[in-house]
């Protein structure tokens, strides 16, 4: 779930001896496309929270690179009307999952290795090379534009994505590959809000809405010894409720 952003490279300076003295060029104004990759990059420094919302599932992710710790609270509308919530802390390559709604897997907080994870699990809260998500949506993006000094639109090609939803994915099929967004940017350059207006190529899924902020910190502790069972693998329910 990474994409490398990279800073404009300098190339060779031009001695060009006919230019007039005291002339200086204009700043290069960065493109539509190279300005959110900008902003993915600086929205992956420091501490972060992202809040996914989508379908009445909201997602609160916030994380810590510098300090390794992370948590996430994930709530899910259930199909009788009840909501069923998973909490999960990462602490360095450790993880701590605890859902207490769902049938069938233990109430205490499971303990298992990051590396215990399928590859790409979006259970993996500090991701090395793009712990908020947002490289993985500006590799998705087919065209943009501005729409304001801070706001910008144009299409994704969601089948890019390391991060979006096989489900998702697999219902909108060629629909996929030209899926309207929205963005907007913060004072500080990274991203304030990210949105995917997947209702508009099929009404049948709902939006996805990807919000920014900056914290001072994230409260990221290990639970007691005695409230933690150690697991090999997550619990396929968990991983079929609860992936994003």
């Amino acid at each position: 779930m990474s994409l490398s952003i990279t800073g404009c490279g300098v190339g060779a300076v031009s001695t060009d001896s006919s230019a007039p003295l005291g002339e200086t060029s204009a700043p290069t104004q960065l493109s539509p496309v190279e300005k959110l990759a900008d902003a993915a990059a600086k929205t992956n420094q420091g501490v972060m929270t992202v809040v996914l919302q989508h379908s009445g599932l909201t997602a609160d992710h916030r994380m810590d690179p510098a300090n390794k710790k992370a948590t996430m609270s994930i709530a899910i509308p259930d199909p009788a009307g009840d909501t069923l919530r998973a909490e999960l802390i990462q602490i360095g390559t450790d993880l701590y999952v605890r859902t207490r709604d769902l049938p069938g897997v233990p109430k205490m907080w499971m303990h298992i290795g990051v590396a215990a994870l399928p590859a790409g699990s979006s259970f993996n809260l500090l991701a090395e090379s793009d712990h908020t998500g947002a490289a993985d949506l500006v590799s998705c993006v087919v065209t943009a534009k501005r729409k304001g000094g801070a706001d910008f639109v144009g299409t994704l090609d969601l089948t890019r994505s390391h991060s979006i939803s096989r489900k998702v994915l697999d219902g909108l099929g060629p629909k996929a590959t030209a899926v309207p967004f929205s963005a907007v940017t913060s004072p500080d350059g990274n991203f304030f809000e990210f949105n995917i207006d997947v209702p508009s190529v099929d009404p049948t899924y709902g939006a996805l809405r990807y919000t920014y902020s900056r914290s001072d910190g994230v409260d990221a502790k290990r639970p007691a010894a005695s409230e933690v069972t150690d697991i090999t693998a997550l619990p396929r329910s968990v991983i079929d409720r609860f992936e994003l």
